[in-house]
């Protein structure tokens, strides 16, 4: 597939995750599937050719993993992450065609030479490793998990296992520059993550380690660094974990104590088959009786135990979407800042909600002007977020996005809802400032936000849209797109279905 396909791909595949995205872009990359055959592709492909790859810019968000731990998620301006993910796509089929057939291929189709999301291959996954687990019940488990797996990945070394491959050298060889880069500019290292394009660099990193389990005859499974290894004798399977280890020293790589373990087959069965959700997944689906009510004695007893495991919160919110079951709105409210790692869901929760809005209004308002705020960007970019996908007007609401969009401390992803948000509700002197704040501001997104919402106060004149694009760099395509009058569609958070 030439270049401009690889590019095409990204784009689709950027855009197609945006819902499901940890920072949604602010008018979902409309802009860019406008102009796409209107000469933004055409000059990417020029900057490629011309080994202007970047990064030229980047910003590394914490973003929470936990309740209490974060992972840095690279965020790349919507030009390098196209970039990077294409560069990567080029030789993507060289890289899967190193992977054993025990490793899930993350990202990729081999089949159809194209990208591809992860939850297909992250079932396959799980299913193989029942299936393995299921068929011989004196296997032991072998759990291995690397620490920091893609911060810990060297570049350098990644850079010669891309030249052993053969093949397209030159996207190889751009592809470390622009790692070396990002590097460079941040205080960032390894292979940044969030771009799916990293997962299939990571899958070739690994390849030693799948190598030496194979060549000592390890039954195995590997989904990017979560490797499972089954064996019915322990001591062979501590000797495994042992060399595997060594292997990943060489690769500047180590264990996660943590998250290491060999289970018996009974334990790895339980671990492997959330029985509880599973039983009340099949429950709602059938219909059985009584099943709304086990769904809500499950919720009491993590509530009770203070439990605010992601998986269990993000479980029940989703069965309790399905069923239409708005019980658990005012403790959602309540808790948004222990749930910041399944912010995702419960804003979809939220979302479906619809006959809760006035509560959800207030409390989310209230939230905005709370001191709490400032300290959760994340909270509040959802909050943002949600109001405008809801149409909601709000004059404390605009009052607080206001605070929020003048603070150059806050980070660029709150400031650029805010600015939209303000945007959709500004009178005549409110767009008067939004312009002025545009002329001043520094931060290229920001700044792209704003212009946005200058456009959407209708407060953006043919005559300086088209200053605009003569005079400051990168905002042509924004122009050109705002230029055809376009109806911004509103963020889509979720699957339309209320209640």
């Amino acid at each position: 597939m030439d270049l401009p396909n690889r590019l095409t791909k990204a784009k689709d595949l950027l855009i197609a995750g945006e819902r499901e995205s940890e920072v949604p872009d602010v008018i979902g990359y409309q802009d860019v599937q406008h102009q796409w055959e209107r000469g933004y592709r055409e000059t990417l492909v020029r900057a490629i050719e011309n080994d202007a790859c970047g990064p030229e810019s980047t910003s590394i968000i914490d973003f929470p993993k936990t309740d209490l731990t974060v992972r840095p998620l690279a965020r790349f301006s919507t030009r390098d992450r196209l970039i990077y993910d294409a560069l990567v796509f080029t030789i993507a089929d060289q890289i899967d065609c190193q992977l054993h057939p025990g490793v899930s291929s993350y990202r990729w189709n081999r089949f159809k030479n194209e990208p591809i999301g992860w939850w297909p291959s992250w079932s396959s996954y799980r299913a193989k490793s029942l299936r393995a687990i299921r068929s011989d019940t004196s296997l032991k488990v072998a759990y291995l998990d690397i620490a920091a797996f893609y911060e810990h990945i060297d570049v350098a070394m990644l850079g010669d296992d891309l030249e052993a491959l053969g093949g397209d050298g030159q996207a190889a060889g751009r592809i470390i520059n622009f790692l070396t880069r990002f590097q460079t500019i941040n205080h960032a290292w390894g292979l940044p993550q969030g771009p799916d394009a990293s997962g299939i660099l990571a899958n070739l990193y690994l390849t030693p380690i799948d190598s030496y389990l194979a060549q000592n005859g390890a039954r195995f499974l590997r989904y990017s660094d979560d490797i499972k290894v089954f064996h019915s004798d322990w001591s062979e399977l501590r000797d495994l974990f042992l060399g595997v280890n060594s292997q990943l020293r060489s690769r500047r790589l180590a264990i996660s104590s943590s998250k290491t373990v060999i289970l018996d087959p009974q334990d790895a069965r339980e671990r492997e088959t959330d029985i509880r959700h599973d039983s009340l997944a099949g429950a709602i689906r059938s219909g059985r009786p009584r099943a709304r009510e086990e769904l809500a004695a499950y919720f009491e007893m993590i509530v009770k135990e203070a439990r605010f495991n992601g998986n269990q919160v993000r479980f029940v919110l989703g069965q309790l979407r399905k069923i239409r079951d708005d019980r658990v709105v005012s403790w959602c409210l309540e808790n948004l800042t222990r749930l910041p790692h399944a912010i995702t869901h419960v804003f979809k929760y939220l979302n479906a909600a619809k006959r809760r809005a006035p509560e959800i209004e207030t409390a989310l308002v209230r939230f905005l002007h709370s001191s709490n705020s400032a300290k959760y960007p994340l909270i509040e970019q959802r909050i943002l977020r949600y109001l405008i996908a809801m149409g909601i007007k709000d004059e404390r609401a605009k009052e607080a996005a206001w605070h929020i969009l003048g603070d150059r401390n806050r980070v660029e992803y709150a400031r650029e809802y805010a600015a939209r948000y303000i945007g959709e509700h500004a009178s005549i002197s409110e767009a008067q400032m939004l312009r002025h704040r545009f002329e001043g501001e520094s931060s290229a997104a920001v700044r792209r936000a704003v212009l946005v919402a200058l456009y959407e106060a209708r407060y953006l004149s043919s005559r300086y849209r088209n200053e605009i694009r003569s005079s400051v760099p990168g905002m042509e395509w924004l122009c050109n797109f705002l230029a055809t009058r376009p109806h911004i569609s509103p963020p889509q958070i979720g699957p339309y279905v209320y209640f």
